[in-house]
């Protein structure tokens, strides 16, 4: 199975982000899935800088020449993700929800804790682990990574949560802390 398409909202009456991923399988007969998690609005205030500095730390692996840039370096790279996104139209296609199985079950998993792995010259690994035990892996190229940020950002404002979400600036310094006094 691989990913085909993510989706953001924010369900008031929970007063969480559900999360759905949506699976194709290896050919087009095949049955399409679904995985739903729930975000918490601690989860995801824990969760962003990590998202960030996992992001930053990607990037220096992948091109060390951008050790002392990397964050104006997402940054770009966010704007033109963004750009090209929507230029394909891809954030004005509605999430493809029919005929799609939940294998999550009747109630989106309640996600307690995100590990990121890193790995040179390898998609950014995202681990939700769930309340309920087990893990829900999403490998992520710098496309979706980028859409996958921009969701959150647009779907936390609605929300109301407060937390403010934002990519790195280019025009900010970088400085890395073994380099602070």
């Amino acid at each position: 199975m691989h990913l085909e398409q993510i989706n953001l909202s924010y369900v008031a009456k929970e007063d969480r982000i559900l999360f759905r991923i949506g699976l194709a399988g290896e050919t087009p007969e095949a049955e399409k899935s679904e995985v739903r998690l729930f975000f918490t609005r601690r989860l995801l205030q824990r969760m962003w800088p990590t998202l960030m500095e996992a992001m930053a730390t990607h990037l220096r692996l992948n091109r060390p020449e951008a050790a002392f840039a990397s964050e104006e370096i997402v940054s770009m790279d966010h704007d033109q993700a963004i750009n090209n996104i929507s230029q394909s139209g891809n954030f004005d296609q509605a999430y493809q929800a029919d005929n799609r199985k939940v294998i999550t079950g009747d109630a989106p998993l309640l996600i307690e804790t995100i590990q990121f792995h890193l790995q040179q010259n390898a998609l950014l690994w995202i681990q939700f682990h769930p309340t309920a035990g087990g893990t829900i892996d999403v490998k992520l190229n710098s496309e979706l990574l980028h859409g996958f940020c921009k969701l959150l950002i647009d779907t936390e404002k609605i929300s109301e949560w407060g937390l403010e979400l934002k990519m790195p600036k280019s025009s900010e310094t970088y400085v890395p802390s073994h380099m602070l006094n």
